[in-house]
């Protein structure tokens, strides 16, 4: 299966994006925002739309034609599992260890207790990635559960459904998610497995899926027109340049007491559909036109799942050694940010080649060689 370098750097873009929301949001802990930079930075929190639409998207175009049947099924979860779960584990430990260094306790013992949640419970559910009233204990983890969702849903289209029947089960999973969304089945954090089912954000997933199906089907018309207005109509969430527009839209339609769309279907809705013609649009350029992308850029995506999952613990061991030997200052912030990044890239990449890659390679030797091949660029986890 051809290797996308398109989609390889969106996917370090939506790490990235991830990175620099939590530098701002753990700045503010340990500088109280002295000599802040930028707020904009938060709304890098929206590159997870940009990951989940990746991630539809791969998941049909290394593994919608896999044969129907339990062994592929079966495989498919296997190669998904051992892509996600080793790294978690490390990370997901490593905050463990940072919590009994720094709080005496295994857990977040506030958050924890606020939510009445058992602490050991809370972290098994961490390791496992089930749903929770809380984040798990490395709190990025909320979007691996809607991850490993993903893909058992996708593992039972694989099981059940025939080839040509599995566009069919992915568009009837999307009638399935609104009309439980819309029924109030959902909430803006998934609690419970009930809410993860129905959670509208998986639509930005199905999304990714059918622009899979579209290029798998020799699709390539408008590419460059998709791609340009798919990056300019993600920069208007972006940038907030929908809220007044809306707040205007809902007005004039009689609902004056409206205060803004619900922050879920705000994602889904105006992130999820630029996105998925942004990844349209270069996609199409790079199969038809050979559109090149930088090295780096490639660089940082293979090393994306590895910057997303260490970033907050690398931003915070050097935010609190800056802020304790200095004041905040431009000056300060501005070496700090510069310190951040280079860490974060440095450590992301050291993780990737000395333990996710050699852990990707392990776990392939148990792999059936027809399905493992066909899965040469493996779908991003977030």
């Amino acid at each position: 299966m051809t290797k996308l370098n398109s989609i390889q750097a969106l996917r370090g873009i939506a790490a990235f994006a991830v990175f620099l929301c939590h530098v701002m949001a753990i700045e503010e802990a340990h500088s109280e925002r002295g000599a802040k930079l930028t707020d904009l930075w938060i709304n890098g929190a929206h590159g997870v739309d940009l990951f989940f639409v990746i991630s539809g998207f791969i998941m049909v175009w290394v593994a919608g034609d896999l044969r129907r049947g339990a062994a592929a099924a079966g495989d498919f979860l296997f190669s998904r599992a051992t892509r996600i779960y080793p790294l978690w584990w490390l990370f997901a430990a490593a905050m463990v260890v940072f919590f009994a260094i720094m709080k005496g306790t295994l857990w977040d013992a506030p958050r924890i207790e606020a939510a009445g949640m058992d602490g050991m419970l809370h972290l098994f559910h961490s390791f496992v990635l089930w749903p929770q009233p809380e984040h798990p204990v490395l709190g990025v983890g909320w979007t691996l559960v809607h991850e490993m969702y993903f893909y058992i849903a996708f593992a039972v289209l694989i099981l059940l459904l025939p080839v040509r029947w599995r566009l069919f089960g992915i568009l009837a999973w999307a009638v399935v998610v609104t009309v439980g969304a819309l029924a109030g089945l959902s909430a803006n954090f998934s609690n419970n497995v009930i809410e993860l089912i129905f959670y509208p954000m998986t639509l930005q997933f199905i999304l990714g899926a059918l622009v899979g199906y579209a290029i798998k089907a020799g699709w390539r018309k408008h590419a460059m027109i998709a791609a340009l207005v798919g990056g300019a109509a993600t920069l208007i969430p972006f940038l907030n340049l929908d809220l007044h527009p809306t707040q205007t839209l809902m007005t004039s339609l009689g609902n004056e007491g409206f205060t803004g769309m619900n922050p879920v279907w705000r994602r889904t809705i105006f992130y999820g559909i630029p996105v998925a013609l942004l990844i349209y649009g270069l996609v199409a350029l790079e199969l038809e036109r050979g559109l090149r992308t930088p090295k780096f850029m490639v660089h940082l995506g293979d090393w994306s799942y590895s910057l997303y999952l260490c970033h907050t613990l690398t931003i915070s061991a050097i935010g609190r050694v800056t802020y304790t030997l200095f004041e905040p200052s431009v000056i300060v912030t501005t070496a700090y940010l510069i310190l951040v990044a280079v860490g974060t890239i440095l450590v992301s990449a050291l993780t990737y080649y000395y333990f996710e890659r050699p852990s990707i390679r392990f776990f392939r030797r148990w792999r059936s060689k027809p399905a493992a091949s066909a899965s040469e660029q493996t779908p991003a986890p977030v």
